[in-house]
């Protein structure tokens, strides 16, 4: 994962999220543009294939940071439906 600013993040944010998957304005304002205390850090881990389209964001308060990374459907499907 790279670090970056939160305005590297916000820009891969709307850059890849789709609005059909529910990253809109809204949900960015609500969760991600208040300033966090303590301060959040921003990870972000760029698609390596075209494949790997889903995006996802992971909070972690316990390190404090965001982690945004992509996965292909087959590995989200995996990750939520797996038993």
């Amino acid at each position: 994962m790279n670090k970056v600013t939160k305005e590297q993040f916000k820009e891969i944010y709307f850059k890849y999220g789709k609005a059909e998957d529910g990253w809109e304005q809204d949900y960015w304002d609500e969760f991600y543009e208040p300033d966090e205390n303590p301060p959040m850090r921003y990870n972000i881990e760029l698609p390596k294939t075209d494949k790997e389209s889903r995006m996802m964001i992971v909070t972690d308060h316990g390190s404090n940071e965001y982690r945004l990374f992509f996965l292909t459907d087959d590995q989200e499907e995996d990750l939520f439906f797996s038993s």
